[in-house]
C-alpha cells in the first residue's frame, strides 16, 4: 500500500510539474528532486523491512514481552546450544529456518518443537540475491521450504521472514498467494558483524525494551556465547521473554 502511494504521489507531482511548470528554469531540477526523493524512499522499503513499505510484518509484540528470534539455522553446533539456554532459562523463541539446512537436521527441528519453540520459514536456499527473483521463481522457492518444512514438522508453517530482510513487490505477491505472514523485527543484535562479545551483550541488554522482537542467528557462535548473559541481565533490568502462550497466540494469528 505505501508502495502504491509513493508511486500516486510521484507521478501526480511529476504530471503537475509538467503542466504548470514546464516553462520555469528550474524545471529540471525540480523533476530530478521529485525522483531523488522517490527513488530514496523506494530504497528504504527494500531495505527496511520495519518501514512496511511493500508488505505488513509484524515488527512488534502486542504485549509488553521481549521475543528472541533465531536466523539461519539449524546449525549442528550452535542451535542445540541456544535450546539449551532457552531451556534453562525458560524462554520461548521462534527458528526461522533455511529449508536445506533443515533437511539435514530432523532431529534438531524435532527437539525445536518438542521445547515449545516455533518454527519460522526462511526460505529454502537464502540465496542474497532473493531480492531480485521474479515472483514465479519466489513462489518456487517458497513452496519448496514450504514442503520441506511441512514434511520435517507435519505442520504448515504459516509465517516467513525474508533473508536479509529485504522485500518488494514480487515478495508481496508471492506471500499473499502462499498465505504467509511476515515477521520483521524492531532490534537488531548485528551478531554478524559485532564480534566482541562483551560489545554485543552491552548492547543487547541496553537496547532490549518491552515488545521487542530481537533479530539473532543461531548458526553463530558468538551468539550462543553471549546469550545466557543477556538474558540473565535482561531479566534482572525488568525484561520478561516470550512465553509459551505467546508463542502460542503467534501460531495461531
Amino acid at each position: 500500500m505505501k508502495h502504491r502511494i509513493n508511486i500516486l504521489v510521484y507521478a501526480t507531482l511529476i504530471t503537475l510539474t509538467c503542466i504548470f511548470l514546464s516553462d520555469s528554469p528550474w524545471f529540471v531540477w525540480i523533476i530530478i528532486l521529485l525522483t531523488i526523493i522517490f527513488s530514496v524512499i523506494l530504497t528504504l522499503g527494500v531495505l527496511l523491512l520495519k518501514f512496511n513499505y511493500f508488505l505488513p510484518s509484524l515488527i512488534r509484540l502486542k504485549n509488553k514481552e521481549v521475543l528472541l528470534t533465531f536466523d539461519d539455522g539449524p546449525n549442528p553446533e550452535n542451535t542445540p546450544k541456544i535450546l539449551d539456554i532457552l531451556q534453562e532459562e525458560n524462554v520461548k523463541a521462534i527458528f526461522f529456518l533455511i529449508g536445506n539446512k533443515a533437511e539435514k537436521h530432523p532431529e534438531i527441528i524435532a527437539r525445536i518443537l518438542s521445547e515449545g519453540h516455533l518454527i519460522g520459514d526462511h526460505t529454502y536456499t537464502h540465496n542474497n540475491l532473493m531480492a531480485t527473483f521474479s515472483t514465479a521463481k519466489l513462489i518456487k522457492e517458497l513452496t519448496q521450504s514450504q514442503a520441506t518444512l511441512k514434511k520435517l514438522t507435519g505442520n504448515r508453517i504459516p509465517i516467513f521472514r525474508a533473508p536479509i530482510g529485504y522485500t518488494n513487490p514480487n515478495f508481496a505477491r508471492a506471500l499473499k498467494e502462499l498465505k504467509l505472514h511476515s515477521i520483521g523485527w524492531s532490534l537488531r543484535s548485528y551478531d554478524t558483524v559485532n564480534k566482541d562479545a562483551t560489545k554485543l551483550k552491552k548492547r543487547l541488554v541496553s537496547k532490549t525494551k518491552a515488545s521487542d522482537i530481537v533479530l539473532l542467528h543461531d548458526n553463530l557462535d558468538i551468539t550462543a556465547t553471549v546469550l545466557q548473559d543477556y538474558i540473565q541481565e535482561a531479566k534482572a533490568n525488568g525484561i520478561l521473554f516470550a512465553s509459551t502462550m505467546t508463542i502460542h497466540k503467534l501460531q495461531h494469528g
